[in-house]
């Protein structure tokens, strides 16, 4: 099914879109509040947010279930790192629910006649990888507050650990050997200033002429020489990263009274303009129902990620579940995966649609 493209920004000469996935055609529509209005997931792409747009590693899974399922599927655009910092990127998370909330009905209306219509406080938000971060950020920022969160293999449960601040000098991305700094040296600050804070690539299909873009491994490059969180806050000089790696801790299982002081001692060496930037420093109560997606084998986003998100909401006294998929790494739900998968998939989508779709909807 086509979607329907609608630009929700532009910033300068960046023009962000989404793209709007109507219900399937053969979807029950006694799953909306009125015979319009459709409950909605608003979708964030992988890359490390680095890398990539609204298409790329696009959810065939997730899409399929949520239009068959009468919910509308909306996959979102944003700026990428660098030149852009985790702050614009916020910003854009934020307005593309804004845009949802308030001016997507008139638009579709507007620009392809379309039959249907988003129900603003029935929306959800998913992510993959960075997309998941962006999920995090969403809940604590974007207005309507999602009704429920889907994390797959998602970065930003726990950001302060070795694989982000602690450079690298043995092959630690999917077995592939460490990356020559030379390919990298426009974006490696204070080069990377300059750079577009866009950039796709085809991920299917024929391969583009000339070398493929640093960018398509950028986040793993950022990993490797243990400065990544310098990219995402803007703050170079002095590194943060440098900063931080004193209080960097093992990964693995935390209490919660661990996990509650690693808190409180991280907020502290934070600048004040930089926390907001960072999820896991702010899961309140009121943090919406969440289910974590990851696998045991992940080499890129460990599973202690996910754990310790996981680990935070049930301290907080939210609603959280956590599926760990033996054997999976990284974008396991992709191609061949999402059908090897299918009971982990079948069972995350539901954990969202229930939260969108009442009892007596369905």
């Amino acid at each position: 099914m086509q979607p329907t493209t609608v630009a929700y920004k532009q910033v300068e000469e960046v023009t962000l879109f989404i793209d709007v996935y109507p219900p399937s055609p053969q979807a029950q529509v006694k799953h909306s509040a009125t015979p319009e209005q459709h409950a909605a997931i608003v979708f964030f792409h992988a890359g490390g947010f680095a890398l990539g747009d609204r298409k790329t590693w696009f959810p065939d899974w997730l899409y399929t279930r949520a239009t068959d399922a009468g919910i509308v599927f909306i996959s979102a655009d944003y700026r990428l790192l660098p030149a852009a910092t985790g702050h614009e990127i916020l910003s854009d998370i934020v307005d593309v629910f804004a845009f949802v909330s308030t001016s997507l009905n008139s638009t579709l209306a507007a620009e392809s006649g379309a039959g249907y219509q988003i129900d603003p406080e029935r929306v959800a938000v998913a992510g993959c990888s960075a997309g998941a971060m962006s999920a995090f950020l969403a809940a604590l920022y974007a207005s309507p507050k999602p009704k429920a969160i889907l994390s797959m293999y998602g970065l930003g449960g726990d950001v302060f650990s070795p694989q982000y601040l602690v450079p690298k000098t043995s092959p630690f991305f999917m077995g592939a050997p460490l990356f020559d700094p030379a390919k990298f040296e426009h974006f490696i600050h204070p080069a990377s200033s300059s750079v577009p804070p866009t950039g796709s690539l085809p991920l299917t299909g024929p391969p583009t002429p000339g070398p493929p873009s640093p960018r398509l491994m950028l986040y793993p490059f950022y990993l490797q020489i243990g400065t990544y969180l310098d990219y995402w806050t803007g703050i170079h000089t002095p590194s943060l990263s440098q900063k931080l790696r004193s209080l960097v801790p093992l990964e693995g299982e935390l209490s919660a009274q661990d996990r509650s002081e690693r808190t409180a001692r991280l907020s502290e060496a934070l600048p004040e303009g930089a926390r907001a930037l960072f999820p896991q420093l702010h899961v309140s109560s009121a943090w919406p129902p969440t289910m974590f997606v990851h696998g045991d084998a992940d080499s890129i986003v460990h599973l202690h990620e996910s754990r310790f998100m996981y680990g935070l909401v049930q301290d907080r006294g939210g609603e959280a579940q956590i599926i760990v998929v033996p054997g999976a790494e990284h974008g396991f739900d992709r191609d061949a995966g999402a059908e090897k998968h299918r009971a982990v998939l079948d069972e995350a989508f539901e954990f969202v649609r229930k939260k969108l779709i009442s009892s007596t909807d369905a």
